[in-house]
């Protein structure tokens, strides 16, 4: 019974032992892993877009915009990379897509620093529903970021839904505290290629200037370049800002530029054309600049520092050596854009309101047209009423004037002195009292006609 035990104890810590060995391997091979920090170059941003459902009322379809490819700086912070350079800084604990109200839902991170994942959503009240992945592969020498995005939203009743997949790939070009060639080593001839393949690297940073169109549409796009600025007290400094339709031509539409509430905001002015001033006695801190249009707006972030840390400042904080962000802040305005239509939602709901109280008026103008007929129907049937009554008092008075031997009836003997104008020629009877048949109202024999609406009165029984 012993030697099985001590055999199965053997066997235990022997497994133990093995897994202890690997898991000491693993981590010792991770953490010789060589940086990814370093120079590399950046292809150009590749956007395919798949329409599942797009009606007229959803406004222009998506279009790939992708991005110009150019010389980046890779710095890794642990087991994430932030990434500056080709017009854009991105790291891997974000989404590439920078939709408004879009925000990171869930993040992971590989410990080896070679694979990330990110999933940015909308809030669950925004009616633009939005769900983006973006996953990064990287090796020693190569970094891959795919990103693949679906959005659905509903205007006027119409479905809108479509999915795009974007795709860079990043090429290391020099690893940080790696030395430069050596000139030394090859001869002269062999040095130059490498010099002359420098230039189109270094104008690959420029983004594509925007196109020139006769005939451009409403602001979808506002960019403000740099997005980032280094700046000491008493700089000035100008920035620049470019408003773009949905298909990318430029507009002469100007932002309004103003100044973030923060502890500096006092001691910055900007004026019409975007040109930003600190006062000479501002101190150190950071600084944010608004530009907007069609109430969509981007802030600009600025660090002031001392002319004293300036320099070292700027050697960590991954700007050029103007101390500005290659990238441009972007903001997307609500027209031509996905999630969009605002202004033509506010259009539809004003012709709806005007088609309402036309809707309402014009019922209320046939109302008013039925009870006038019936005003006048009710007025006819009175007059038909009073017809019988006077021919009756006509018939009695004919009755009273041509029929000598015959007895005249009372309604005869008082109507025939009244229309002669003659004095009574008897003894005059007791006088009877007239109704008005309309409205009932009682009158002296002597009147003729109601007071109230006209009608002729009756005699009476």
């Amino acid at each position: 019974m012993g030697r099985p035990l001590l055999a199965s104890t053997a066997l235990l810590l022997a497994s133990l032992a093995s897994l202890a060995s690997l898991a000491v391997s693993g981590t010792s091979a991770a953490q010789g892993q060589p940086t990814l920090s370093g120079a590399w170059t950046a292809s150009a941003l590749s956007e395919q877009w798949s329409i599942d459902a797009w009606g007229e009322a959803c406004g222009p379809r998506p279009r790939p915009q992708g991005a110009p490819g150019g010389a980046v700086q890779i710095q890794q912070h642990g087991s994430e990379l932030s990434i500056s350079g080709a017009g854009r800084s991105w790291s891997t604990a974000e989404c590439w897509e920078q939709m408004p109200g879009l925000a990171r839902s869930k993040h992971s991170a590989s410990g080896d620093a070679r694979s990330w994942q990110t999933r940015c959503t909308t809030p669950p009240n925004d009616p633009r529903r939005a769900v983006v992945t973006t996953t990064t592969q990287a090796t020693d020498a190569s970094v891959r970021m795919v990103e693949t995005g679906q959005y659905q939203f509903i205007i006027q009743d119409t479905t809108c839904s479509a999915s795009v997949t974007r795709t860079r790939t990043y090429t290391l070009v020099r690893r940080e505290g790696e030395a430069p060639p050596a000139a030394s080593a090859p001869p002269p001839v062999a040095s130059a290629p490498p010099a002359a393949s420098a230039p189109p690297a270094a104008s690959e940073k420029k983004p594509a200037p925007p196109r020139t169109c006769d005939a451009p549409g409403e602001p979808a796009r506002l960019e403000v370049t740099p997005s980032r600025k280094l700046m000491r007290p008493g700089e000035r400094f100008q920035f620049r800002a470019l408003v773009m339709d949905a298909a990318g031509c430029a507009l002469p539409t100007r932002p309004a530029w103003s100044i973030a509430p923060g502890p500096l905001a006092s001691a910055a002015t900007v004026d019409a054309t975007g040109a930003l001033s600190l006062g000479a006695d501002a101190g150190e801190g950071s600084l944010g600049l608004v530009a907007s249009v069609a109430g969509k707006g981007v802030t600009v972030a600025i660090e002031v520092t001392s002319p004293d840390r300036y320099d070292a400042l700027l050697a960590t904080s991954g700007l050029n050596e103007a101390g500005e962000s290659d990238q441009a802040a972007v903001a997307v305005i609500a027209a031509g854009t996905i999630g969009g239509r605002t202004t033509s939602g506010e259009d539809v709901g004003r012709e709806r309101k005007n088609l309402f109280v036309a809707i309402v008026g014009g019922v209320a103008a046939c109302l008013g047209f039925a009870g006038l007929i019936l005003l006048r129907r009710g007025r006819r049937r009175a007059g038909e009423l009073e017809g019988p009554a006077s021919t009756g008092g006509d018939l009695g008075e004919r009755g009273g004037a041509g029929a000598d031997d015959a007895p005249a009836s009372s309604g005869a003997a008082l109507a025939a002195p009244a229309a002669d104008g003659a004095g009574p020629v008897g003894p005059t009877p007791r006088a009877r009292g007239k109704i008005c048949p309309t409205c009932g109202d009682r009158y002296p024999g002597e009147a003729m006609f109601c007071g109230k609406d006209g009608t002729q009165l009756v005699l009476l029984n």
